[in-house]
């Protein structure tokens, strides 16, 4: 007995872009560079995760077709994608533990609820909680909430 498995192509979809020229010595300009240094390959596959990663729950979110859940679930592994982003560069960069691990600070729910795309709050609804409960620190913190303290800036900035 003989299976006959047939597989669907997957058909190819076209991005568009404009053509990036940035001015010399910006930020973007410095990326262009590092691009454009990269092999073919390892220059797509990495512009093919960021934009993925970043754009993935807005395309969901926009778009629809998409359940909340589905966004949510979005959302939660592209900041992971994020995160592990971030830790491997500050690996690759040689920096130490204690600057990438002093960076994630959650958003205040009130920071985002103002945020509309494209016009109304199609899909507002109340800020999710968050699972995790903040931990009660010893060192000194601002009064502003999310905000971190001036001692905590200076070791981070010099």
């Amino acid at each position: 007995m003989r299976l006959k498995v047939t597989i669907k192509k997957k058909r190819r979809k076209s991005l568009s872009l404009p053509r990036f020229q940035p001015m010399e010595n910006t930020p973007l300009a410095l990326v262009a560079d590092y691009l454009n240094s990269l092999e073919a390959t390892e220059a797509k596959k990495l512009l093919s995760e960021m934009l993925v990663m970043y754009f993935l729950p807005r395309a969901q979110y926009n778009l629809g077709g998409c359940s909340q859940q589905e966004i949510t679930n979005s959302y939660l592994i592209a900041r992971r994608m994020a995160e592990s982003h971030f830790g491997i560069m500050a690996l690759e960069l040689g920096l130490d533990a204690s600057v990438y691990g002093c960076v994630s600070v959650p958003f205040s729910p009130g920071a985002t609820q103002g945020y509309a795309p494209q016009g109304g709050m199609q899909r507002a609804s109340s800020p999710a909680q968050s699972p995790v409960e903040p931990e009660e620190e010893d060192h000194q913190s601002s009064l502003i909430a999310g905000e971190a303290s001036g001692d905590f800036m200076d070791q981070l900035f010099g």
